[in-house]
């Protein structure tokens, strides 16, 4: 594919978007076929990554200057959410090695040679609480020692991404690059749902870190790296907010894939105990279906808008003000709980066979139920960041917004 810089026109990037969505879209039935051995390995199935990274799917957040797809938050969403409408666990790695990609991408050039200079398509996991410790050498690299959580995709990236705790309290905390052969995977990751997703714990000891692999976190959150590289705006994005953001991207997807299967359950299945020969002739199911359907919709109007606001920032090289941050971080939250609240609502229609092991809708409904509780969609925090904001109050509660 050949790609025109970012920001040259909307066109192009669209362009880029019905291709990529289209690529995705071919995935969907063989991601659907892996999903149960993802949850059983409770990583997602090296044919399935095989599958991912031959589409170009693991190369979303790479800069085209290295042979990546440099996508705009918009375009990556779309695509991460239709991986998702087969596989909830794939299209959450695919997100996530989509931001570390961002991350990495504002590194200086011998790093971003390091990571894709070989191989275009290496993935970039991430864990960016801040934890562990850093000692700085006299020539300025970092001893980095410490325990991360939650590492999604780590088995299948070649690096991770990990926030490093200040030292003092004068100090922001920093971002260091590893090579994922030099940490110890800890096999921590026993949950309910997203279990395909491999978000197990990454132990760190006494790595010596180059400074070129280093970002101050702080710089990044507030833009300092937007103009590192020439043609590449995508590096202005608000930081915080796009990584918030994007993690509904999957759950569009989940919610959508559900939607799809209760529509399809609905025109053959029986509704127990009822003269309704079909779901589908019952006027309660048809409000339901209304309802989840509009639902969904209303998960991806918030979800688009904040993602084309960030996205325009972004072509302008201008940093959003607080209140537009924090609109889009209440955005995030409606999002992730309209897409809950619709399967909750789909599941309900098709009755207690949706939990049978078989059927993928309970699946969706343990994946989705487990997503939407990831903190930076928390709906109450959002609620309340956006209500400060609209008050005039300064203080926040949290530094992602």
């Amino acid at each position: 594919m050949s790609l025109s810089p970012f920001a040259s026109s909307s066109a192009d990037e669209a362009d880029v978007r019905a291709e990529l969505k289209g690529a995705a879209a071919k995935l969907v039935p063989v991601l659907a076929g892996q999903a149960e051995e993802g949850e059983r390995l409770r990583r997602v199935s090296d044919d399935a990554a095989r599958a991912l990274r031959e589409s170009g799917m693991f190369r979303l957040g790479t800069p085209r200057a290295y042979g990546g797809f440099g996508a705009g938050v918009r375009t990556s969403m779309e695509v991460t959410a239709e991986l998702a409408r087969g596989d909830a666990s794939a299209g959450w790695i695919a997100n996530i090695y989509t931001g570390g990609g961002l991350i990495a991408s504002m590194m200086d050039d011998r790093a971003r040679a390091e990571v894709w200079g070989q191989d275009r398509d290496a993935a970039v996991a991430a864990s960016l609480t801040p934890s562990g410790s850093a000692v700085a050498t006299e020539g300025g690299d970092l001893v980095v020692s410490g325990r991360w959580g939650w590492a999604s995709g780590i088995d299948h990236a070649r690096w991770v991404a990990v926030a490093i705790a200040p030292s003092a309290a004068d100090r922001p905390p920093s971002i260091a690059l590893v090579p994922v052969e030099d940490v110890t995977v800890e096999d921590t990751w026993h949950v309910a749902g997203m279990a395909g997703t491999g978000s197990n714990t990454v132990v760190v000891d006494r790595v010596v870190v180059p400074a070129h692999r280093t970002l101050d976190m702080g710089g990044v959150l507030a833009g300092a790296y937007a103009t590192r590289h020439e043609g590449e705006p995508r590096n202005a994005m608000a930081v915080a907010s796009m990584l918030a953001l994007t993690v509904v991207a999957p759950m569009l997807g989940m919610a959508r894939a559900a939607l799809d299967l209760t529509l399809a359950t609905a025109a053959r299945k029986p509704m127990s105990l009822t003269v309704y020969e079909r779901l589908a002739d019952s006027p309660s199911v048809q409000l339901a279906l209304a309802d989840a359907a509009s639902l969904v919709d209303t998960a991806q109007l918030h979800a688009y808008r904040a993602a084309d606001d960030l996205d325009q920032a972004a072509a302008e090289a201008r940093q959003l003000t607080v209140a537009e941050r924090a609109r889009i971080r209440m955005d995030t939250a409606v999002a992730a709980t309209r897409s809950r609240e619709a399967v909750d609502r789909l599941v309900s229609v098709s009755g207690a066979s949706a939990f049978a092991l078989a059927n993928p809708l309970q699946r969706i409904w343990r994946d989705l139920g487990t997503a939407s509780r990831h903190g930076v969609v928390n709906p109450d925090l959002g609620r309340e960041i956006y209500g400060r904001s609209l008050l005039g109050i300064a203080e926040q509660p949290t530094f992602i917004i």
